[in-house]
């Protein structure tokens, strides 16, 4: 009986420790697009600008280029929706460089306004004053370069609070 209750602890301490040393690979590929084709003699799946772990092979007239891929195609985006927040909007959004930007005041008072490039540089920086009511002002940004700007519209409101929001601009030509 001892023999086999010792037998019986190192099977179940082998196992454990095999299976505790074990590793598992979960492949995964960051890649723009791909594809697949299959015929009766072969297949090819592909992907472009992948990031993976890659092996070469070749011969003569051959080459094998291997590495993981990804089982399934998802992606994931912030929607862009032009909502009106009750503190501004900027249109046309895209622009070719001219583009208005309305809002409604809350009182009398000045409103500031900041266009920012991606590097965070401020490109253009503009005090205007609002009245209570809508309000627009046109801005011209066709000497900048293509490419995505961000606007801050800030304000002091009736509470004496300052009230920051942002919009994203595409400049496109």
């Amino acid at each position: 009986m001892k023999k086999k209750s010792l037998l019986l602890i190192i099977m179940l301490s082998l196992a454990f420790f095999y299976n505790a040393k074990s590793q598992t690979l979960t492949p995964s590929v960051i890649s723009s697009s791909g594809g697949f084709y299959s015929s009766s003699n072969a297949s090819l799946s592909f992907t472009v600008a992948e990031m993976t772990m890659v092996q070469t092979l070749s011969s003569v007239n051959n080459f094998l280029t291997q590495g993981f891929q990804q089982p399934e195609d998802f992606a994931e985006g912030i929607s862009e929706n032009q909502v009106f927040s009750g503190d501004f909007i900027a249109y046309p959004n895209p622009t070719s460089g001219k583009f208005t930007l309305s809002f409604s005041g809350e009182n009398n008072s000045e409103a500031y306004i900041k266009i920012y490039n991606l590097l965070g540089q401020v490109i253009l920086t503009k005090t205007i004053s609002q009245s209570v009511g809508n309000n627009s002002i046109v801005f011209d940004i066709r000497n900048n370069s293509v490419g995505i700007y961000m606007l801050e519209f800030s304000y002091i409101n009736k509470r004496g609070e300052k009230v920051k929001s942002y919009q994203k601009i595409n400049l496109v030509y």
